[in-house]
C-alpha cells in the first residue's frame, strides 16, 4: 500500500529532541510499499530541520529521501494544486492542501501528526 507523509512526521523523526520523535519512528517502521515525497514536503522539512537545528541535518533528510527505494519523489503540479486550493474554506497553509489533493489524487492514505489536518484530509475524501 502507498502513503503519503506529512512534513510532521518527517520532522520529528529527524529531529531527536521532537516531543513526537518515538512516535514518527515507530509509524515509518510500521509503513509498507510506497512512500510518495512531494516537493513541497521535501522544501518544508528541509527548510524546518535548517533552521531549527542544522544544515547538516536538513542534507541527511535529503540523503535519506534519496537513498531510499520506496520513496518516490515528486515534483509537484502547482496549478492543479492552486485550484484545489481556493476550494478549501479551511484555514490551512498551502502545503497542507496540496497533501489533501495528491492523497485523493493518488489514493493514498495522508500520514500526518497534524490533528486537523487529518480531520480535514478524512473528510475530503
Amino acid at each position: 500500500m502507498a502513503h503519503l507523509v506529512d512534513s510532521s512526521v518527517w520532522v520529528a523523526l529527524f529531529l531527536d529532541f521532537d516531543t513526537q520523535h518515538r512516535k514518527a519512528e515507530q509509524t515509518i517502521v510500521k509503513l509498507s510499499g510506497t512512500i510518495y515525497l512531494p516537493y513541497c514536503v521535501i522544501a518544508e522539512v528541509t527548510a524546518i530541520l535548517a533552521y531549527k537545528h542544522s544544515k547538516r541535518l536538513a542534507d541527511n533528510f535529503i540523503t535519506y529521501a534519496k537513498g531510499n527505494r520506496d520513496f518516490v519523489i515528486m515534483n509537484n503540479d502547482a496549478l492543479d494544486e492552486m485550484d484545489f486550493y481556493t476550494t478549501i474554506p479551511h484555514r490551512l497553509s498551502f502545503v497542507d492542501v496540496a497533501l489533501i489533493f495528491l492523497s485523493g489524487k493518488l489514493d493514498a492514505p495522508l500520514v500526518t501528526f497534524d490533528k486537523q489536518l487529518a480531520r480535514i484530509a478524512k473528510r475530503a475524501k
